[in-house]
């Protein structure tokens, strides 16, 4: 339908939808200059969360730009950009929305797993720049996993890949321990609440994030059995209260047997809060083709073992 040519002199338009926000943003030479954001309608119709994207999308799109790139919390056909089983909004299930958005904006639309896009973000343009094997782990309103294998982009079948929040855990799921969710369930408090109290120093707050860390270790254990990684970049919401749950996680992960692996891991939070519309934005401006990229000469500085 559109040119396969995507202009790199323009910028592009980066969309990360979630659970809880719409966030879109303007990437120019991969720096957002300017973002939008608006509470999601999860519970409502299919046609009420389109016209919110559309708005988000309209608020930062005053330029030429060269195409429209989208993260979304479900599994998507990137081929037609046919959207599936998108878990916390369910009317997004089996939408084309590649054709949705190209017949309003008339201009390149990719559509890709919302984590997909986070950890292409912070490996191409981030602090996993240095790493060709990474984890990129979401942690907000679910739980998010996307790879990086031996350079590149490893979706699966239908971006199928990396959802390790369905695997079963304890009573149920992982999502429902390493997620915004497990405050809600667990102490029926939400997140932001509960960091709110542990920035005040309350000790149950802080009993919280100890107790969420020891089952994130938990579940980064799982992935290092699966894939060893060289490292695991941490994002979503509740990443932003690493400080407070850095050291049970660790705790967690020093039991695992193969010394070797846990010594040579790194486990960091993503830099910047616009990696994953940058990683969107990425979509339509590069095709997630990652092996000819420039690694910095300079090592960025990392963390290993707490």
């Amino acid at each position: 339908m559109f040119n396969d040519y995507i202009s790199h002199e323009l910028p592009a338009i980066g969309v990360d939808i979630g659970g809880t926000k719409i966030s879109a943003g303007l990437i120019e030479n991969n720096k957002l200059v300017k973002s939008y954001k608006l509470p999601t309608p999860a519970r409502e119709e299919k046609a009420v969360i389109l016209q919110t994207i559309i708005r988000t999308i309209r608020a930062v799109g005053l330029q030429d730009y060269s195409g429209i790139g989208v993260g979304i919390p479900g599994l998507v056909d990137t081929k037609n950009g046919i959207v599936y089983d998108v878990q916390n909004i369910p009317s997004l299930t089996h939408v084309a929305l590649k054709s949705e958005l190209e017949s309003v904006f008339y201009c390149k639309v990719e559509i890709n797993n919302d984590a997909n896009c986070f950890v292409l973000g912070s490996n191409t343009y981030g602090n996993g720049q240095q790493f060709k094997n990474m984890v990129g782990l979401t942690l907000g309103t679910g739980l998010g996993g996307g790879l990086i294998l031996n350079g590149k982009l490893y979706e699966g079948v239908g971006t199928g890949a990396g959802e390790f929040g369905f695997m079963p855990y304890r009573d149920s799921i992982l999502e429902h321990y390493c997620s915004g969710q497990f405050f809600q369930r667990q102490y029926n408090i939400t997140g932001e609440e509960a960091s709110r109290q542990a920035l005040e120093g309350k000790t149950k707050a802080l009993e919280m994030f100890s107790h969420f860390g020891h089952h994130l270790g938990e579940a980064i254990k799982m992935i290092v059995y699966s894939f060893a990684p060289e490292a695991v970049m941490l994002g979503g919401s509740v990443t932003k209260n690493f400080d407070f749950f850095k050291e049970s996680m660790w705790k967690t992960i020093r039991d695992f047997p193969y010394n070797h692996v846990i010594d040579n891991l790194v486990i960091l939070p993503a830099t910047g809060s616009e990696i994953a519309l940058i990683g969107a934005a990425s979509l339509v401006q590069n095709k997630t083709e990652l092996k000819n990229r420039k690694v910095p000469n300079k090592d960025i500085e990392i963390e290993k073992r707490g």
